[in-house]
């Protein structure tokens, strides 16, 4: 494991307003690839733990790095659900990003993530809202002053285990489970080097 990025990769669960088979630009005009992941928060907890685990080191780190006994601590990218009452439902959601394009030693660099189906093979079907998925992620650390020692996820594989293709207009989810997606698309593009997958953790 890398410790300064370490991968990590999810649990199975519901994907709420994914943006991963084209980068969202509204707000950004680089674009940016990113999905929320919903599920029980008794099934979140093993992954919380690990981020909690990585997010004290980094603090801890950071503090001796920083001479400071002490540090503002940023919140993890995870949020608790709530019904239209207000009331909690026992899930929560797990933030993902990826930047589409970004600048590294003077050179313009792109990326996306692979998206591959229950059998570890490529995919090019659109990712729709509701969608069974599990995410592997590089974990980013990072301190600013103003908000403190934090942690990002970035989204680089997606694996679908159900699909639900987007389709515009429409809404709803459907959480019941069904049989292993499978990609019936004969070509798909080519992912570069990085994207490859060697993640024994997506079986």
């Amino acid at each position: 494991m890398n410790k300064r990025n370490p991968k990590v990769t999810t649990p199975k669960g519901i994907a709420v307003w994914p943006w991963l088979n084209e980068p969202d630009r509204k707000f950004n005009a680089n674009g940016e690839y990113k999905v929320n992941l919903q599920m029980a928060h008794e099934d979140a907890q093993p992954f919380i733990e690990k981020l909690q685990e990585i997010h004290k080191e980094h603090y801890q780190e950071t503090c001796k790095r920083e001479k400071k006994q002490k540090l503002k601590k940023a919140d993890l990218p995870i949020t608790d659900v709530f019904d239209d009452e207000g009331n909690p439902t026992g899930e929560v959601q797990i933030k993902f990003k990826l930047k589409a394009q970004y600048e590294y030693d003077g050179k313009k660099i792109t990326q996306r993530p692979v998206l591959m189906d229950s059998k570890r093979q490529p995919m090019k079907e659109v990712i729709g809202g509701g969608s069974v998925i599990r995410v592997g992620c590089d974990v980013y650390p990072y301190y600013t002053a103003t908000v403190g020692v934090g942690l990002s996820l970035r989204c680089k594989i997606v694996q679908v285990l159900e699909l639900k293709e987007y389709s515009p207009g429409t809404d709803g989810f459907d959480f019941d489970e069904e049989d292993g997606f499978e990609s019936l698309n004969d070509s798909v593009e080519e992912n570069t080097e990085d994207d490859l997958v060697d993640d024994d953790d997506f079986i």
